[in-house]
């Protein structure tokens, strides 16, 4: 279960941000110090790449360019052009990759058991981390962690490692995953 967040006037976390299991979350490497969530881009990208509606459960404002040091939010995704239109809502929280050094060890195993390809650096340079929440806060999209951590890799361009924890892969890895979950729900 996960935690409640409250937010201030800002749309930032006033809870404590702590970081989730690395087996229950998808977890991003960002090479991107701040916190700030990009909604347009985001959203366009949600669009583009992945025919998602893309929408956060509270608004993000960024007064002055300042951004919290760690945050939380609520993401509401939903497919377009299709005839349900259901929104599932999943949890993201970020934070300082300093604030837990140990977190690197999880991207460096995984990038060793693909021999590195360059996922061996992206991991290096990272200052931040994702992690989206593979528990569902709402709705019944079971592929809506997936689909909101490859919107977000492609924002921040950052590699991915799943729950399982075995592999890591960028926004390339995460479509294919997500059109393979996709395909084998569908009815023949």
């Amino acid at each position: 279960m996960l935690p409640p967040v409250q937010f201030d006037r800002h749309g930032w976390a006033i809870s404590t941000i702590d970081a989730l299991p690395v087996n229950a979350a998808y977890t991003l490497f960002s090479a991107d110090p701040s916190a700030r969530i990009d909604i347009a881009l985001c959203a366009h990208k949600a669009r583009q790449f992945f025919a998602t509606g893309f929408e956060l459960g509270q608004a993000k404002a960024y007064p002055d360019g300042q951004t919290p040091d760690s945050d939380a939010a609520y993401v509401d995704v939903s497919p377009l052009g299709k005839r349900s239109s259901a929104v599932t809502r999943v949890f993201v929280v970020t934070w300082p990759i300093e604030r837990d050094h140990l977190i690197r060890n999880v991207g460096d195993a995984a990038a060793r058991t693909i021999g590195g390809a360059g996922m061996d650096v992206l991991v290096a340079r990272a200052k931040r981390i994702w992690q989206v929440s593979n528990e569902l806060t709402s709705g019944d999209d079971r592929n809506a962690p997936l689909r909101v951590a490859a919107i977000l890799a492609s924002v921040l361009l950052a590699p991915i490692v799943p729950p399982e924890g075995n592999t890591i892969y960028g926004v390339k890895g995460a479509r294919e995953r997500l059109e393979a979950a996709e395909t084998s729900v569908r009815p023949k």
